[in-house]
């Protein structure tokens, strides 16, 4: 009797450790950071609090050294808000991740960014007591945006729900803004205006991530983007005319911002 209260104590002892075994092995998959896992991330979705600082300069001009021109703004908003300025563009505009952990919390991957718009038009009439009349249809600009931001990153996990996940990189963006003013009427011409910003600069995106369920999370951060080199150039065609501006520009971008991430 003893021995099979013994057998039966000592099986359903051993039963018992594989499941606790089994558990923590399962929970152990599912924290954030494990070597192998790919991670899926929705990046600057809400940029709570920005501050940019966009400053270029100028071709010098006779009896002039430098010209640089300065413009500052700050914004929060609990959604996000578009604007055509390419410093919002840049910066605030959503974009998608995509990282690996290599070994136990190092991540290495990158951003990528893909926006276009696909524009409007707004015109006016103008009709004149001599019987004549103007009309101009000015189309709302057509921005096409492209950027890439490579990364390597660190995750310090503080529990099963917690995390503190460091990333850091560089970034490379090139947007290109394309505006026509339609004119006709008393001898106007259409005006064409083309505007092409690149930027290249270092990225720090330390994040907080919170992770309720196995495989979601949802981060929040501090994002810097400091510019290194960058350059502005625009070309207007009016009719068989056309006038080109160049001058290096860059561009500071300081903000606060929300996103989501997925891990396989």
């Amino acid at each position: 009797m003893k021995r099979t209260v013994t057998s039966v104590g000592a099986t359903l002892g051993l039963l018992c450790a594989l499941l606790t075994t089994s558990r923590a092995h399962a929970q152990q998959q599912h924290e954030f950071g494990q070597r192998g896992q790919f991670i899926i991330s929705a990046d600057r979705l809400v940029p709570f609090l920005a501050f940019s600082d966009e400053s270029e300069t100028l071709q010098a001009g006779p009896g002039q050294t430098k010209v640089v021109t300065t413009q500052s703004q700050s914004s929060l908003s609990l959604l996000y808000s578009f604007t055509a300025d390419a410093n919002d563009l840049f910066y605030t505009v959503p974009r998608v991740g995509f990282d690996y952990v290599v070994v136990p919390n190092l991540t290495l991957g990158g951003d990528l960014v893909v926006f276009f718009t696909l524009g409007g038009s707004t015109g006016r009439e103008t009709d004149f007591t001599n019987g004549t009349n103007t009309t101009t249809s000015v189309t709302a600009p057509k921005n096409t945006l492209f950027g890439i931001a490579p990364r390597v990153g660190y995750i310090f996990a503080l529990n099963n729900t917690f995390s503190f996940w460091l990333r850091g990189g560089l970034s490379f963006y090139t947007l290109s803004q394309k505006t026509t003013e339609n004119a006709n009427g008393n001898g106007n011409v259409d005006v064409t205006t083309t505007n092409s910003v690149h930027q290249f600069s270092f990225d720090l995106d330390p994040q907080f991530v919170i992770t309720p369920i196995p495989h979601l999370g949802f981060t929040a951060g501090i994002t810097a983007d400091l510019p290194f080199a960058g350059g502005h150039s625009s070309e207007t065609d009016t009719g068989s005319t056309s006038t080109t501006f160049s001058a290096s520009s860059s561009i500071l971008y300081l903000g606060v911002t929300l996103g989501m991430i997925g891990y396989f």
